[in-house]
Protein backbone atom coordinates (compact mmCIF):
# COMPACT_ATOMS: atom_id res chain seq x y z
CA UNK A 1 0.00 0.00 0.00
CA UNK A 2 2.88 2.34 0.76
CA UNK A 3 4.24 1.85 -2.75
CA UNK A 4 0.85 2.52 -4.31
CA UNK A 5 0.51 5.73 -2.31
CA UNK A 6 4.00 6.74 -3.39
CA UNK A 7 2.95 6.12 -6.98
CA UNK A 8 0.00 8.51 -6.74
CA UNK A 9 2.12 11.05 -4.88
CA UNK A 10 4.66 10.82 -7.71
CA UNK A 11 1.93 11.40 -10.28
CA UNK A 12 0.80 14.55 -8.44
CA UNK A 13 4.38 15.82 -8.33
CA UNK A 14 4.72 15.19 -12.05
CA UNK A 15 1.54 17.15 -12.77
CA UNK A 16 2.83 20.09 -10.72
CA UNK A 17 6.19 20.05 -12.49
CA UNK A 18 4.63 19.89 -15.96
CA UNK A 19 2.24 22.73 -15.07
CA UNK A 20 5.09 24.91 -13.76
CA UNK A 21 7.14 24.04 -16.84
CA UNK A 22 4.41 25.23 -19.22
CA UNK A 23 3.90 28.42 -17.21
CA UNK A 24 7.64 29.15 -17.11
CA UNK A 25 7.95 28.64 -20.88
CA UNK A 26 5.07 31.04 -21.53
CA UNK A 27 6.39 33.71 -19.17
CA UNK A 28 9.99 33.46 -20.40
CA UNK A 29 9.08 33.66 -24.07
CA UNK A 30 6.67 36.52 -23.50
CA UNK A 31 9.69 38.73 -22.75
CA UNK A 32 10.91 37.92 -26.26
CA UNK A 33 7.68 37.89 -28.26
CA UNK A 34 6.27 41.09 -26.80
CA UNK A 35 9.48 43.14 -26.92
CA UNK A 36 9.00 46.76 -27.95
CA UNK A 37 11.30 46.71 -31.00
CA UNK A 38 13.54 44.44 -33.07
CA UNK A 39 16.77 45.38 -31.31
CA UNK A 40 15.28 44.76 -27.86
CA UNK A 41 13.76 41.51 -29.05
CA UNK A 42 17.14 40.33 -30.36
CA UNK A 43 18.84 41.12 -27.04
CA UNK A 44 16.06 39.64 -24.90
CA UNK A 45 16.09 36.47 -26.97
CA UNK A 46 19.78 35.89 -26.33
CA UNK A 47 19.55 36.88 -22.68
CA UNK A 48 16.61 34.62 -21.89
CA UNK A 49 18.37 31.71 -23.62
CA UNK A 50 21.40 32.26 -21.41
CA UNK A 51 19.26 32.52 -18.28
CA UNK A 52 17.25 29.37 -19.04
CA UNK A 53 20.33 27.26 -19.70
CA UNK A 54 21.77 28.73 -16.50
CA UNK A 55 18.67 27.51 -14.65
CA UNK A 56 19.23 24.02 -16.08
CA UNK A 57 22.87 24.21 -14.95
CA UNK A 58 21.90 25.13 -11.39
CA UNK A 59 19.23 22.40 -11.24
CA UNK A 60 21.81 19.89 -12.48
CA UNK A 61 24.34 20.84 -9.79
CA UNK A 62 21.72 20.67 -7.04
CA UNK A 63 20.32 17.31 -8.14
CA UNK A 64 23.75 15.71 -8.53
CA UNK A 65 24.66 16.96 -5.05
CA UNK A 66 21.47 15.43 -3.64
CA UNK A 67 22.16 12.24 -5.57
CA UNK A 68 25.65 11.92 -4.07
CA UNK A 69 24.36 12.71 -0.60
CA UNK A 70 21.79 9.94 -0.93
CA UNK A 71 24.51 7.47 -1.90
CA UNK A 72 26.67 8.46 1.07
CA UNK A 73 23.67 8.09 3.37
CA UNK A 74 23.11 4.56 2.11
CA UNK A 75 26.75 3.69 2.65
CA UNK A 76 26.76 5.08 6.21
CA UNK A 77 23.67 3.08 7.16
CA UNK A 78 25.11 -0.10 5.65
CA UNK A 79 22.44 -0.33 2.95
CA UNK A 80 23.46 -1.90 -0.38
CA UNK A 81 23.94 0.60 -3.16
CA UNK A 82 20.98 0.14 -5.51
CA UNK A 83 21.72 2.87 -7.99
CA UNK A 84 24.40 3.39 -10.59
CA UNK A 85 27.02 5.99 -9.76
CA UNK A 86 29.50 7.23 -12.36
CA UNK A 87 31.39 10.43 -11.55
CA UNK A 88 32.48 10.86 -15.16
CA UNK A 89 28.84 11.00 -16.25
CA UNK A 90 27.97 13.50 -13.52
CA UNK A 91 30.89 15.67 -14.57
CA UNK A 92 30.09 15.40 -18.27
CA UNK A 93 26.52 16.67 -17.95
CA UNK A 94 27.64 19.51 -15.68
CA UNK A 95 30.39 20.40 -18.13
CA UNK A 96 27.89 20.33 -20.99
CA UNK A 97 25.55 22.82 -19.32
CA UNK A 98 28.42 24.99 -18.06
CA UNK A 99 29.86 25.26 -21.55
CA UNK A 100 26.50 26.07 -23.07
CA UNK A 101 25.77 28.71 -20.44
CA UNK A 102 29.10 30.38 -21.19
CA UNK A 103 28.48 30.15 -24.95
CA UNK A 104 25.05 31.75 -24.65
CA UNK A 105 26.45 34.58 -22.55
CA UNK A 106 29.19 35.22 -25.12
CA UNK A 107 26.62 35.10 -27.92
CA UNK A 108 24.44 37.66 -26.14
CA UNK A 109 27.12 40.10 -24.98
CA UNK A 110 29.75 39.90 -27.73
CA UNK A 111 28.03 38.65 -30.87
CA UNK A 112 28.84 41.69 -32.99
CA UNK A 113 32.59 41.48 -32.23
CA UNK A 114 34.28 38.11 -31.78
CA UNK A 115 31.92 35.97 -29.73
CA UNK A 116 30.45 33.79 -32.41
CA UNK A 117 33.57 31.67 -33.08
CA UNK A 118 34.26 31.11 -29.39
CA UNK A 119 30.59 30.40 -28.73
CA UNK A 120 30.52 27.80 -31.50
CA UNK A 121 33.60 26.08 -30.06
CA UNK A 122 31.97 25.93 -26.63
CA UNK A 123 28.71 24.62 -28.07
CA UNK A 124 30.56 21.88 -29.96
CA UNK A 125 32.46 20.87 -26.82
CA UNK A 126 29.15 20.82 -24.97
CA UNK A 127 27.68 18.49 -27.56
CA UNK A 128 30.63 16.12 -27.11
CA UNK A 129 30.24 16.16 -23.34
CA UNK A 130 26.50 15.51 -23.41
CA UNK A 131 27.00 12.86 -26.09
CA UNK A 132 29.31 11.01 -23.71
CA UNK A 133 26.60 11.11 -21.03
CA UNK A 134 23.87 9.79 -23.32
CA UNK A 135 25.85 7.03 -24.96
CA UNK A 136 27.21 5.74 -21.64
CA UNK A 137 23.69 5.79 -20.19
CA UNK A 138 22.41 3.80 -23.15
CA UNK A 139 25.37 1.42 -23.18
CA UNK A 140 25.21 0.64 -19.47
CA UNK A 141 21.46 0.08 -19.10
CA UNK A 142 19.92 -0.57 -22.51
CA UNK A 143 22.47 -2.02 -24.90
CA UNK A 144 20.75 -5.44 -24.92
CA UNK A 145 17.24 -4.07 -25.24
CA UNK A 146 17.03 -3.96 -29.04
CA UNK A 147 18.05 -6.20 -31.88
CA UNK A 148 20.68 -4.77 -34.26
CA UNK A 149 18.01 -4.48 -36.96
CA UNK A 150 16.04 -2.02 -34.80
CA UNK A 151 19.12 0.11 -34.20
CA UNK A 152 19.89 0.21 -37.92
CA UNK A 153 16.27 1.07 -38.77
CA UNK A 154 16.15 3.97 -36.28
CA UNK A 155 19.51 5.24 -37.55
CA UNK A 156 18.26 5.12 -41.16
CA UNK A 157 15.08 7.04 -40.32
CA UNK A 158 17.04 9.76 -38.52
CA UNK A 159 19.60 9.89 -41.34
CA UNK A 160 16.87 10.30 -43.99
CA UNK A 161 15.32 13.20 -42.07
CA UNK A 162 18.75 14.77 -41.62
CA UNK A 163 19.62 14.44 -45.32
CA UNK A 164 16.32 16.09 -46.25
CA UNK A 165 17.05 19.04 -43.94
CA UNK A 166 20.63 19.49 -45.13
CA UNK A 167 19.63 19.17 -48.79
CA UNK A 168 17.01 21.88 -48.37
CA UNK A 169 19.51 24.24 -46.73
CA UNK A 170 22.12 23.59 -49.43
CA UNK A 171 19.47 24.23 -52.10
CA UNK A 172 18.77 27.60 -50.51
CA UNK A 173 22.48 28.44 -50.61
CA UNK A 174 22.61 27.58 -54.31
CA UNK A 175 19.47 29.59 -54.99
CA UNK A 176 20.93 32.77 -53.53
CA UNK A 177 24.51 32.14 -54.63
CA UNK A 178 24.50 35.43 -56.52
CA UNK A 179 24.02 37.30 -53.26
CA UNK A 180 26.58 37.98 -50.54
CA UNK A 181 26.42 35.11 -48.09
CA UNK A 182 28.75 34.31 -45.21
CA UNK A 183 29.36 30.72 -46.27
CA UNK A 184 31.61 29.95 -43.29
CA UNK A 185 28.82 30.85 -40.91
CA UNK A 186 26.26 28.96 -42.98
CA UNK A 187 28.43 25.84 -43.11
CA UNK A 188 29.12 25.95 -39.39
CA UNK A 189 25.40 26.09 -38.68
CA UNK A 190 24.95 22.93 -40.79
CA UNK A 191 26.96 21.05 -38.18
CA UNK A 192 24.34 21.65 -35.48
CA UNK A 193 21.52 19.60 -37.09
CA UNK A 194 24.02 16.79 -37.62
CA UNK A 195 25.04 16.83 -33.95
CA UNK A 196 21.38 16.98 -32.90
CA UNK A 197 20.67 13.89 -34.99
CA UNK A 198 23.63 12.02 -33.48
CA UNK A 199 22.44 12.73 -29.92
CA UNK A 200 18.78 12.16 -30.69
CA UNK A 201 19.62 8.56 -31.66
CA UNK A 202 20.47 7.32 -28.13
CA UNK A 203 17.84 9.58 -26.54
CA UNK A 204 14.96 8.07 -28.51
CA UNK A 205 16.28 4.55 -27.93
CA UNK A 206 16.48 5.16 -24.18
CA UNK A 207 12.92 6.46 -24.04
CA UNK A 208 11.65 3.56 -26.17
CA UNK A 209 13.48 1.06 -23.96
CA UNK A 210 11.96 2.50 -20.79
CA UNK A 211 8.47 2.31 -22.26
CA UNK A 212 9.01 -1.27 -23.41
CA UNK A 213 10.18 -2.36 -20.00
CA UNK A 214 7.21 -0.68 -18.38
CA UNK A 215 4.82 -2.48 -20.74
CA UNK A 216 6.44 -5.83 -20.00
CA UNK A 217 6.12 -5.19 -16.27
CA UNK A 218 2.39 -4.56 -16.52
CA UNK A 219 1.91 -7.79 -18.42
CA UNK A 220 3.56 -9.78 -15.64
CA UNK A 221 1.10 -8.83 -12.90
CA UNK A 222 -0.20 -6.10 -10.65
CA UNK A 223 1.99 -3.30 -9.33
CA UNK A 224 2.08 -4.70 -5.79
CA UNK A 225 3.00 -8.18 -6.95
CA UNK A 226 5.77 -6.82 -9.08
CA UNK A 227 7.11 -4.77 -6.19
CA UNK A 228 7.31 -7.93 -4.10
CA UNK A 229 9.23 -9.65 -6.88
CA UNK A 230 11.60 -6.67 -7.06
CA UNK A 231 12.22 -6.76 -3.32
CA UNK A 232 12.91 -10.49 -3.47
CA UNK A 233 15.49 -9.92 -6.21
CA UNK A 234 17.14 -7.17 -4.21
CA UNK A 235 17.62 -9.70 -1.46
CA UNK A 236 19.72 -11.69 -3.92
CA UNK A 237 21.88 -8.66 -4.71
CA UNK A 238 20.15 -7.71 -7.97
CA UNK A 239 18.76 -4.36 -8.94
CA UNK A 240 15.39 -4.80 -10.65
CA UNK A 241 13.54 -2.49 -12.96
CA UNK A 242 10.53 -4.78 -13.29
CA UNK A 243 8.10 -2.67 -11.27
CA UNK A 244 5.74 -0.50 -13.33
CA UNK A 245 5.90 2.03 -10.50
CA UNK A 246 9.57 2.58 -11.28
CA UNK A 247 8.84 2.69 -15.00
CA UNK A 248 6.22 5.38 -14.54
CA UNK A 249 8.49 7.42 -12.27
CA UNK A 250 11.37 7.27 -14.75
CA UNK A 251 9.68 7.61 -18.13
CA UNK A 252 8.41 11.16 -17.51
CA UNK A 253 11.95 12.46 -17.00
CA UNK A 254 13.27 10.58 -20.02
CA UNK A 255 10.37 11.98 -22.05
CA UNK A 256 11.20 15.54 -21.00
CA UNK A 257 14.83 14.94 -21.93
CA UNK A 258 13.80 13.71 -25.39
CA UNK A 259 11.44 16.65 -25.89
CA UNK A 260 14.23 19.05 -24.95
CA UNK A 261 16.51 17.54 -27.58
CA UNK A 262 13.76 17.68 -30.18
CA UNK A 263 13.18 21.37 -29.47
CA UNK A 264 16.91 21.98 -29.74
CA UNK A 265 16.95 20.25 -33.13
CA UNK A 266 14.04 22.39 -34.34
CA UNK A 267 15.80 25.57 -33.21
CA UNK A 268 19.12 24.58 -34.79
CA UNK A 269 17.43 23.61 -38.06
CA UNK A 270 15.51 26.86 -38.20
CA UNK A 271 18.63 28.84 -37.43
CA UNK A 272 20.47 27.01 -40.22
CA UNK A 273 17.73 28.01 -42.66
CA UNK A 274 18.07 31.63 -41.58
CA UNK A 275 21.86 31.50 -41.83
CA UNK A 276 21.57 30.23 -45.40
CA UNK A 277 19.86 33.50 -46.34
CA UNK A 278 22.55 35.63 -44.73
CA UNK A 279 23.32 37.57 -41.52
CA UNK A 280 20.47 40.05 -42.02
CA UNK A 281 17.96 37.21 -41.94
CA UNK A 282 19.65 35.77 -38.86
CA UNK A 283 19.42 39.13 -37.11
CA UNK A 284 15.74 39.36 -37.97
CA UNK A 285 14.64 35.79 -37.23
CA UNK A 286 16.95 34.58 -34.47
CA UNK A 287 14.40 35.44 -31.77
CA UNK A 288 12.01 32.89 -33.26
CA UNK A 289 14.53 30.10 -32.79
CA UNK A 290 15.46 31.37 -29.33
CA UNK A 291 11.85 30.75 -28.34
CA UNK A 292 12.49 27.07 -29.09
CA UNK A 293 15.83 27.20 -27.27
CA UNK A 294 14.16 28.65 -24.19
CA UNK A 295 11.59 25.85 -24.18
CA UNK A 296 14.41 23.35 -24.76
CA UNK A 297 16.46 24.58 -21.80
CA UNK A 298 13.48 24.68 -19.46
CA UNK A 299 12.42 21.16 -20.46
CA UNK A 300 15.97 20.06 -19.81
CA UNK A 301 15.88 21.69 -16.37
CA UNK A 302 12.58 19.92 -15.61
CA UNK A 303 14.05 16.59 -16.75
CA UNK A 304 17.01 17.02 -14.41
CA UNK A 305 14.68 17.37 -11.42
CA UNK A 306 14.31 13.60 -11.72
CA UNK A 307 18.05 13.06 -12.19
CA UNK A 308 18.26 10.10 -9.82
CA UNK A 309 15.58 8.29 -11.83
CA UNK A 310 17.88 8.31 -14.86
CA UNK A 311 20.00 5.72 -13.01
CA UNK A 312 17.24 3.60 -11.46
CA UNK A 313 17.24 0.95 -14.18
CA UNK A 314 18.43 -2.62 -14.20
CA UNK A 315 21.63 -2.81 -16.20
CA UNK A 316 20.53 -5.67 -18.46
CA UNK A 317 17.27 -6.59 -20.13
CA UNK A 318 15.06 -8.22 -17.51
CA UNK A 319 14.48 -11.09 -19.91
CA UNK A 320 18.14 -11.51 -20.74
CA UNK A 321 19.94 -13.38 -17.94
CA UNK A 322 23.14 -14.25 -19.72
CA UNK A 323 25.01 -11.31 -18.14
CA UNK A 324 23.35 -11.08 -14.73
CA UNK A 325 26.64 -11.87 -13.06
CA UNK A 326 27.94 -8.54 -14.45
CA UNK A 327 24.98 -6.39 -13.38
CA UNK A 328 26.35 -4.90 -10.18
CA UNK A 329 25.28 -1.22 -9.98
CA UNK A 330 28.67 -0.30 -8.50
CA UNK A 331 30.51 -1.19 -11.69
CA UNK A 332 31.51 1.75 -13.83
CA UNK A 333 32.33 1.49 -17.53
Amino acid sequence: MRKVLSYYKSKNVNIVIITLLVISIIITNSFVIFSSNESTRFYNAGLTSAITVGVAFVVCLVQIYRYKIGIRRQEKTGQPRRIFDNNKMHFSICLFLGLWFTAHMIWTLSYQQWGISIADALWFLGYASFGYFLFILYHHFFRDEFEPFVLILVAIIIAIALIFVLDTIVSILRLISTQTVDFSMALVTLVYPVLDAVLFFPAILIFWAVRRRGSRSKQKGTAIQEQKVAEAKLGEGKTSFSSPLVASASSIWILLLSIAMMLSAIGDTGYAYSAAYGPDTVQRDVWIWDVFYNADHLCFAAALIGYRHLFSFNRQNSYNTKDTHRSSPKEEP
